[in-house]
């Protein structure tokens, strides 16, 4: 925890309310087309029910993933382990308009054949139970149908990988993300 006086300058915070970094993955729609993941900072637990469990997923409008998820009813929820910081690059710059972004990659797929990346401490498969318009975004509530931790290590946060990714990755995400603001601040649901 970052002092007062200590020369750190203290976190926003909410970025204290960010989940780990998870990738969420939807399958294509087409035969043949390929599935597609990104990068996701809003996955949050959704039940206290033991035997109905739910995450709630926010997903941004502007990516591919959304789309898929949309149309196709499921979706995937890897969280990511700090051994995969070599994935925020294809999921979290690229886009699976431009492409199949998951080509290469290691990656294994649900029963419902969304995808999900072995090495990572656990995945889910989503049945979408709902879906909740934010404008800017959407707000997937969500029936976990199947589930495996995979690892005892704690998932990887923003804050830690920002500290190893380097600077050109950094100046990458942060113009993505200034496109994505852009996008949002016309379409998001405000006060």
């Amino acid at each position: 925890m970052t002092q007062r006086g200590s020369g750190t300058p203290p976190r926003d915070v909410l970025s204290s309310f960010w989940s780990p970094l998870c990738a969420i993955g939807a399958r294509g729609l087409e035969a043949g087309a390929p599935p597609n993941a990104q990068i996701c900072v809003s996955v949050f637990g959704a039940s206290i029910v033991p035997e109905r469990p739910r995450v709630l997923v926010s997903l941004s409008k502007t990516n591919y993933t959304h789309e898929l998820a949309v149309a196709s009813g499921t979706l995937s929820v890897s969280a990511l382990a700090a051994g995969q910081l070599p994935l925020l690059e294809p999921l979290g710059l690229r886009s699976g308009r431009d492409g199949d972004k998951l080509a290469g990659l290691e990656v294994a797929l649900t029963g419902a054949g969304d995808p999900w990346f072995p090495g990572c401490v656990g995945y889910l498969g989503c049945e979408v139970i709902e879906h909740h318009d934010l404008g800017d975004a959407t707000a997937f509530l969500c029936a976990v149908r199947e589930r495996e931790t995979l690892s005892a290590e704690p998932a990887l946060r923003w804050p830690d990988a920002q500290q190893v990714v380097g600077a050109e990755f950094l100046e990458r995400w942060a113009e993505k993300s200034r496109r994505e603001q852009a996008a949002a601040r016309a379409s998001m649901r405000w006060v």
